[in-house]
């Protein structure tokens, strides 16, 4: 059925949606003032996907200077090969 102009698109059931079930909106919270130590490879797996993707700062609920140091321990582990 076409749609005249005035006519609103119909619901998506994007507002039903339960979002707190969802995995992306998981919060790794962290104290602001914790440094994040590079060669603790279990602490940087907190970070990373199962597919070895780096979750964005903005799910993982770290700051900025945090994710800089989460993305060089973990391009710097996977270079060594511990993390893969």
């Amino acid at each position: 059925m076409p749609m005249n102009k005035k006519q609103k698109r119909p619901d998506r059931g994007y507002r039903d949606r339960d979002y707190d079930n969802s995995p992306m909106r998981k919060r790794v919270v962290l104290d602001p003032n914790t440094l994040i130590d590079e060669n603790d490879v279990e602490s940087l797996r907190r970070f990373v996907t199962e597919y070895g993707k780096i979750i964005p700062a903005r799910i993982s609920g770290v700051t900025a200077a945090q994710q800089r140091q989460i993305k060089r321990g973990v391009r710097r582990a996977r270079n060594m090969g511990l993390m893969v």
